[in-house]
């Protein structure tokens, strides 16, 4: 079997799952590692993740070196950045011969970036002869399984997306900037989920052929009235234990998308009264409900990673230049 050689950009927790997804896929091999830590500098993939695994792929701090390895086919990008960032990130592997995939955002990179600087983006990964593709954190969830039930109806006049989050495993300071045991006053605007959300909207719009007026975007922290304490991380009575999130948008001619998404740290559902879940609701012709649940609420790092590994072979498929996941065919390629 001819193998497609791999580099993971980014060695932290997203770069783990992303190993860990690859071992099962017996078609890919892992040659080396990017890392922003110069104290990981010469390790192996493997142990640079923080698995107990020898995989003979070197992690370097010299981006360039690594990119111009011949035995590169593609690069997963899993740092954190600006959305300006990772598309630069994305295009730099574009043009040293590799396929980028990133879930890091460019869910919907005319969102993120702007119509401008996204079509510029195109243009360079076309110019190249690669392709660029952003899964972000909950490509199922967002986009896959909203899009699996609209096709299934023929009009309508509400698109619902429900999602229920534990935030139990999130990290530490992902928590603290979410104002998670905070005071009331500590609660953000939710920026950052907000873009998530949005992006996965208007790809949805979209893919949908829809136009929508711009989204309205509501956040609101929720404060616990019991001690909630898992993992080292402690929210006491009267701090923020989540939030409920909701983005809303009109669909020009008749109709509105909605995308509801509700937090909790410690979530227990005899507690909470409500348990990880994702659910789309359509209103139309004929009514339609789907509902998903399963330990991938608890952490949604390991099909994060699995999300990516499943598009190297589709995107592989595409033309040259920048994607979105609603163009991929579904093919998680285990064989």
């Amino acid at each position: 079997m001819e193998k497609i050689g791999a580099a993971v950009w980014a060695t932290g927790r997203a770069g783990q799952e992303i190993v860990r997804a690859g071992l099962t896929r017996p078609w890919l091999e892992f040659r080396a590692g990017i890392t922003f830590s110069a104290a990981k500098e010469g390790r192996d993939l493997g142990e640079a993740c923080g698995l107990d695994v020898r995989l003979d792929a070197p992690v370097s701090t010299n981006i360039d070196a690594v990119l111009a390895r011949p035995d590169i086919d593609v690069v997963f990008y899993a740092g954190l950045g600006t959305p300006t960032e990772v598309a630069a990130a994305c295009l730099r592997a574009n043009r040293a011969g590799k396929d980028a995939i990133t879930i890091a955002g460019l869910v919907h990179p005319i969102t993120s970036l702007g119509a401008a600087a996204a079509a510029e983006l195109d243009v360079g990964a076309r110019a190249a002869g690669k392709r660029i593709l952003g899964t972000g954190l909950w490509d199922y969830l967002t986009i896959t399984l909203p899009l699996a039930s609209v096709s299934n109806v023929l009009t309508f006049d509400e698109i619902r997306l429900e999602r229920v989050a534990d935030m139990t495993l999130w990290g530490h300071g992902i928590l603290r900037d979410e104002g998670i045991g905070g005071p009331l006053e500590s609660a953000g605007a939710g920026f950052m989920m907000r873009n998530f959300l949005l992006e996965a909207t208007m790809l949805l719009a979209e893919s949908c052929g829809l136009e929508i007026d711009q989204p309205d975007f509501e956040s609101t922290p929720v404060l616990s009235d019991v001690r909630r304490e898992r993992a080292g991380y402690v929210v006491e009575p009267g701090t923020i234990c989540g939030h409920d999130r909701r983005l809303a948008a009109n669909v020009r001619g008749s109709g509105r998308l909605v995308s509801l998404w509700r937090g909790r740290f410690d979530l227990q559902p005899e507690r909470d009264g409500m348990e990880g879940s994702a659910k789309v609701v359509v209103e139309g012709e004929p009514n339609f409900e789907t509902i998903v649940r399963g330990d991938l609420f608890l952490d949604t790092y390991p099909p994060t990673g699995a999300r990516a590994m499943a598009a190297v072979r589709p995107l592989m498929a595409l033309e040259a230049g920048v994607h979105t996941i609603d163009q991929l065919a579904q093919r998680p390629g285990y064989r």
